[in-house]
């Protein structure tokens, strides 16, 4: 069994935008042809808990056969330098049930998430979109907005906002020779504006007790992408024509998301849910792109969800493993789980 650390999983080359995005897509396209499957996920909170639960994800790929769980925690933080989440990721040998891998999943589930939003981006955003506002200035921010450069060519503007100015003011700086470098203005504002039509692509990538995205910060024409739990009110994801998931009806059963609160009391907001996968190309190829009948258009406002689904993580968790082995990587670990015996490949 292998012991795969963030350091390797970053040799292993899937910390790549665009490397990781192709992963997800392609397990997009293995979902829909029932090769890649997730089980309902299961929380356990325990009793004297305060705020926070432990949850296991399973899944499994049959192309890649593998199957895994990705277990995580969500809890408050223990310091300052902490993290709410704290994911690994195991993966099986489907024929033998032989674990393969203890992986490490922090990384991983940023880039699984970011690699969800840029599919939708790719397949769903205007060409020729312009601007861009981050709600948020954590972890899963940067990570949307590493992911999203590659796949908006004609960005000029990207505009950052956070409970916490300082945030805001440090994420700016991280990514501000990344954008000079892409001529894009990088606009930080101190306070949330009323209305959000500067930006064509609104984030929502919060920890937020409380919804502060309203249906009047929206307009015709805005693409929302949520990734957060609680950063819109339920009368502004009504406003939305289009509502697109890379799955709904597993979050209605578990999750606390906005989306997914309301859709356990108003039934008919399924009426306007559509699955990202059925809207992506059949083959590859530039000719595929412009196929999805539901795309960002000046009329309409357009919402996507990202629910996280572990197929995702397991496939990049499959995939830097693989990788990692065909390298040779002399520092990759490998140990007898039933015995004692450290050695490496």
């Amino acid at each position: 069994m292998y012991l795969v650390t963030r350091a390797q999983v970053r040799a292993s080359g899937i910390a790549d935008a665009s490397v990781a995005q192709e992963l997800v897509e392609r397990t997009f396209i293995e979902k829909r042809a029932a090769r890649a499957a997730c089980a309902q996920e299961v929380s356990m909170i325990p009793r004297q808990l305060e705020s926070g639960a432990f949850y296991s994800l399973p899944g499994y790929l049959a192309g890649e056969q593998v199957a895994g769980i990705k277990w995580t925690t969500h809890v408050p933080k223990a310091s300052r330098q902490g993290s709410y989440t704290n994911p690994v990721i195991v993966l099986n040998d489907m024929q033998s049930g032989v674990p393969t891998a203890l992986v490490e999943g922090q990384l991983i589930s940023g880039l699984r998430t970011a690699g969800v939003s840029s599919t939708a981006l790719k397949y769903l955003a205007d060409a020729e979109v312009r601007s861009v506002l981050i709600c948020g200035s954590g972890f899963q921010a940067a990570h949307q907005l590493a992911g999203l450069l590659p796949f908006l060519p004609q960005l000029r503007e990207v505009h950052f906002w956070s409970r916490h100015q300082e945030h805001a003011q440090a994420i700016h700086e991280r990514f501000a020779e990344q954008l000079k470098q892409r001529s894009i203005a990088g606009i930080l504002h101190p306070t949330l504006p009323d209305r959000l039509d500067f930006a064509q692509i609104v984030m929502g990538v919060t920890s937020a007790a409380e919804p502060y995205l309203k249906a009047e910060h929206f307009c015709p024409g805005h693409f929302y992408v949520h990734i957060g739990m609680n950063d819109i009110e339920a009368a502004a994801i009504q406003s939305f024509d289009h509502i697109v998931c890379d799955d709904f009806r597993a979050g209605v059963k578990t999750s606390s998301q906005s989306l997914f609160r309301l859709a356990r009391t108003d039934a008919s907001i399924e009426e306007k849910v559509t699955l990202l996968e059925t809207l992506l190309p059949q083959d590859k190829g530039e000719r595929a792109v412009a196929m999805s009948p539901i795309k960002q258009n000046k009329q309409q406002k357009l919402m996507f969800n990202g629910f996280g689904l572990p197929i995702f993580d397991l496939a990049l968790a499959a995939e830097a493993l693989r990788r990692l082995q065909q390298s040779g990587e002399a520092h990759l670990s490998r140990f007898d789980l039933y015995g004692e015996e450290v050695t490496s490949i």
